[in-house]
């Protein structure tokens, strides 16, 4: 069987979402691995049926996997360019990581994408750690500085949102204080408080902007996903992070999607890609609902 079995296409003018893969791991600081993740995610999809959790049929959707864009010796500047032809197809984009300094490169093309769209440029960052160090273990291209150069780059603050938060380090707290415009939403609200402490974005973010959600598998507890390499204990679970996905797949303007720091070589029994496995087949199954939606209503 194929990756993405009855998913996959390779004619682009009839996919609806194109993926692609940055097998880099060489900025993470603790566990590496996490260059191994598209290739055990796309091993694993083989065996994976494409419905939904709930026997929703996939098969509508259709993916066109260009493979890898980027590795360990690739520097950022050619994956931010094959990143943005990847863009410009204006379909749907997933990118497989990789730690989560690949946001980086994609970020930065995403931005340029927006701008040459008139849209607004926002980021939705779900995780364990802000990631908004300006410099960390002497690296601005750590995989704790994405959301730092994503300032620097043009994303305006307000436009910026950290959800799931519960590891920081004390030069984003003094950031936070610095910057109160910058949005944190903790573990700690989530975990009470659901769905209700999000759902103010739909309010702010409209068809003026375009969102790049950025999936970090260990906002999920490492009691669910042990496969990552800066694991966080009091995380959230896997329902609650698919019910925030799929809620900002449905209300709001996203446009693409990262999944990253999945490390394979620290899983046990390959359980945190099959989670990441399975959220994005319930992220499929909302895009559809979406689509068809949208069609309905012209």
């Amino acid at each position: 069987m194929k990756p993405w079995r009855d998913l996959t296409t390779t004619n682009p003018h009839i996919a609806n979402i194109v993926l692609a893969s940055v097998a880099l791991d060489r900025n993470a600081s603790v566990g590496k691995g996490a260059s191994l993740a598209p290739r055990k995610l796309r091993q694993l999809s083989r065996y994976l049926p494409p419905a939904s959790k709930d026997g929703t049929d996939l098969t509508a959707i259709k993916i066109l996997d260009l493979g890898s864009i980027g590795n360990n010796f690739s520097a950022f500047s050619p994956i931010e360019q094959r990143a943005k032809t990847i863009f410009d197809l204006n379909k749907f984009s997933v990118f497989l990581g990789g730690d989560h300094s690949v946001a980086i490169p994609l970020q930065g093309a995403f931005l340029e994408y927006c701008q040459e769209q008139d849209k607004i440029p926002a980021i939705i960052h779900l995780d364990a750690h802000p990631d908004i160090c300006d410099t960390y273990d002497g690296s601005k291209y750590s995989h704790a500085c994405p959301n730092f150069r994503a300032m620097e780059r043009g994303y305006q603050r307000e436009n910026i949102k950290m959800l799931g938060i519960r590891g920081f380090e004390l030069q984003e707290i003094e950031l936070f204080k610095q910057y109160p415009d910058l949005e944190v939403v903790t573990a700690s609200v989530l975990n009470v408080r659901g769905l209700d402490a999000i759902k103010h974005f739909k309010d702010k973010f409209d068809e003026r902007y375009l969102i790049y959600l950025s999936f970090d598998i260990d906002i999920i507890d490492p009691s669910f996903a042990p496969g990552t390499g800066t694991p966080e204990a009091f995380g959230l679970s896997p329902t609650l992070v698919t019910e925030l996905l799929t809620y900002f797949i449905q209300n709001l303007p996203v446009k693409a999607l990262d999944i990253v720091e999945i490390s394979p070589r620290l899983d046990v029994n390959d359980v945190t890609s099959w989670t990441a496995l399975k959220i994005f087949y319930e992220i499929l199954a909302t895009l559809i609902i979406k689509w068809q939606l949208k069609e309905n209503n012209k």
